[in-house]
């Protein structure tokens, strides 16, 4: 991707192949990131550099595939809740714990006003109900779960840039990452048909 001084929205996505999606002007610019908040964050901060140089100020769109138990595949979600899905939420560790909301704009909240069950929780793992792992989280009873999601609200918190999610699900944590990959085909131009009308409803507000 390059970019230009005249670009004002910048559709970030882990996997290139979960959209289907033809930039409509050059106003636009698709970021791949890369999968998992390390490589999200990494490509985010290098991406940040860049649009400083520049001296513009995009909005920035995060899209891509979720897993969720509570939403059929193809479902389309706007997750306005952001949590660390695999870090420890009690105690001493609790300090260093952001619990993020917002759409466009993101802020942090305390703990008590946070709503599990509507959040995005993003982990660094393929979530599968039937792990040991999703044992030690099912009771929060989350929305959905991704493995860039928090990172990205949390950048963006902290540089106060504006963030929107669109997220479709791809599995309900019930299979593996080859399943994952053989829908993606199925599912990335409906979502790309969602993020040109997101895009449209957006720039007439």
């Amino acid at each position: 991707m390059t970019l230009n001084k005249d670009i004002k929205t910048v559709i970030l996505v882990a996997n290139k192949n979960e959209l289907a999606f033809e930039t409509i002007d050059d106003s636009i610019a698709v970021y791949e990131i890369g999968v998992g908040k390390v490589n999200a964050l990494i490509s985010l901060s290098k991406l940040y550099q860049e649009i400083k140089g520049l001296g513009i100020h995009p909005i920035f769109v995060n899209v891509g595939t979720v897993g969720s138990i509570k939403y059929p595949i193809e479902h389309v979600l706007y997750p306005t809740y952001f949590a660390q899905g695999d870090a420890y939420t009690e105690g001493f560790f609790l300090e260093n714990t952001k619990f993020l909301v917002g759409k466009g704009e993101i802020k942090s909240i305390d703990i008590s006003d946070f709503d599990y069950s509507k959040a995005l929780l993003t982990s660094d793992r393929f979530i599968n109900t039937t792990t040991a792992f999703y044992q030690d989280i099912k009771d929060l009873n989350a929305e959905a779960f991704d493995m860039e999601a928090y990172a990205l609200a949390d950048f963006c918190y902290q540089h106060q840039l504006p963030l929107y999610m669109i997220k479709i699900v791809s599995d309900n944590c019930d299979g593996t990452v080859k399943d994952w990959e053989n829908i993606l085909g199925r599912i990335s131009g409906k979502l790309g048909d969602i993020v040109t009308s997101f895009l449209k409803e957006l720039k007439n507000n």
